[in-house]
């Protein structure tokens, strides 16, 4: 009787390891599409067998075996980081599309072509009130069409900080939940054979990836070690350390918990796409759209300048007004001035249309860098485009190259 109750204990207890095993694989049929689930495997190994000692052999758990190997993770973290800069550029350069408008009637080189076609008018007729009223507005369209592109480069900046703000504190949500799992594990070590934490656990350090570069040290408690950039401490064990976005100074920074500043160590990432946009992308785009807007506003008001109107009288003011300060595009706009206080006339030839002539030629002449108006304008609207079209190709690149990892 001892025989038979040793065996049928024994084959009782062999039925609950395979039942175990029968359950980690349907747990594996189950998340086979959760993202970051790995596939375990349990482990069997076969019990002594020898009667004379009073062992009756058998089959025991040995375990289960995770199937995730940390390479690929952190090949796949890597090319998450390279994704997430690429879709975050693109994201934002596209915001810029219709800003740098180069269609035919339509934005700055229109309203520019526009301007000169009014003055090139007056060449014939610079007496005429309704061609130098025309000529007015132009002038209006033209300062406008600076405001917008200023606005437009402005709009896409704001955006960027605010991204980077949101962003920052996405990174923050993130590292608290993993201290909270890091907590879980070494609270018992039996977590570390629990398949859906450690799934967790890998698709936050994934989001991570995608918002900065970062270094993940795993310890043998299963624990998870994170460093921002490879250097700033973000994660150990169960305490985390915040990061903090700084848009308030002429450079936007990310600074660590004691204030330090991280920003050189931002190298991928979405993070590193909107420091990039915001430090040196958007304000050489502004930079050049101003210095575009005051060399035309100085040479137009240069031009009037030396000349009369039709009272025979120099100009009361500049047609074209700025705030160098506050930047020549966002603040260009024109003086009240009537028609017939336009000074297009030589003053030893009052009446004439000298001053005209050379307002029309103004707009071909290599004003700006060696290039006219129009021609500048163009390759700072292609340089835009080109940026934007790169962008787009290498997301295209990265979304191939994180799906082969994956």
């Amino acid at each position: 009787m001892g025989s038979l109750f040793t065996a049928l204990r024994n084959t009782g207890y062999s039925m609950r390891v395979f039942e175990r095993a029968m359950s980690v694989v349907q747990g594996n049929v189950t998340n086979a599409s959760t993202p970051g689930y790995a596939r375990q495997q349990q482990a069997l190994a076969a019990m002594r067998f020898d009667l004379d000692s009073g062992l009756p052999g058998g089959v025991m758990s040995a375990g289960t075996i995770d199937s995730r190997s940390h390479y690929a993770d952190r090949m796949v973290r890597q090319r998450l980081e390279t994704y997430g800069e690429a879709d975050e550029r693109t994201r934002q350069l596209t915001r810029l599309e219709p800003v740098f408008d180069i269609a035919d009637g339509s934005g700055l080189n229109a309203a520019l072509n526009r301007f000169f076609q009014s003055a090139l008018a007056l060449t014939i007729a610079p007496n005429d009130t309704s061609a130098r009223k025309v000529l007015l507005e132009r002038a209006a369209d033209a300062a406008a069409s600076f405001n917008a592109v200023s606005e437009g480069i402005g709009g896409a900046r704001s955006s960027a900080q605010q991204a980077l703000v949101e962003k920052t504190g996405q990174i923050n949500r993130i590292a608290a939940e993993i201290a909270n799992v890091n907590q879980q594990f070494r609270n018992d070590f039996r977590a570390q054979e629990d398949p859906g934490l450690q799934s967790r656990l890998n698709n936050l350090l994934e989001d991570l990836s995608a918002l900065v570069n970062t270094t993940v040290l795993r310890a043998e408690d299963g624990s998870a070690t994170v460093y921002l950039g490879g250097e700033s401490l973000l994660v150990i064990g169960d305490r985390q350390y915040l990061v903090n976005a700084d848009t308030g100074g002429t450079q936007s920074r990310l600074l660590d918990w004691e204030g330090n500043d991280l920003t050189s160590k931002v190298r991928s990432g979405a993070i590193a796409a909107l420091l990039e946009l915001e430090n040196a992308t958007l304000p050489g785009y502004q930079s050049r759209i101003d210095r575009l807007a005051e060399e035309f506003a100085s040479q137009v008001n240069a031009l009037l300048a030396g000349g009369v109107d039709l009272n025979g009288q120099p100009p009361p003011s500049s047609l074209f007004l700025y705030d160098p300060g506050l930047g020549a595009a966002r603040t260009l706009r024109t003086a009240a001035m009537a028609p017939a206080e336009l000074a297009l006339a030589d003053p030893a030839r009052p009446g004439g249309n000298d001053i005209a002539l050379h307002l029309a030629a103004l707009a071909k002449s290599p004003a700006v860098d060696g290039f006219s108006f129009s021609q500048y304008y163009g390759a700072l609207a292609a340089d835009a485009g080109r940026a934007l079209s790169s962008s787009r190709e290498d997301l295209r690149t990265q979304e191939n190259l994180l799906s082969q990892a994956k």
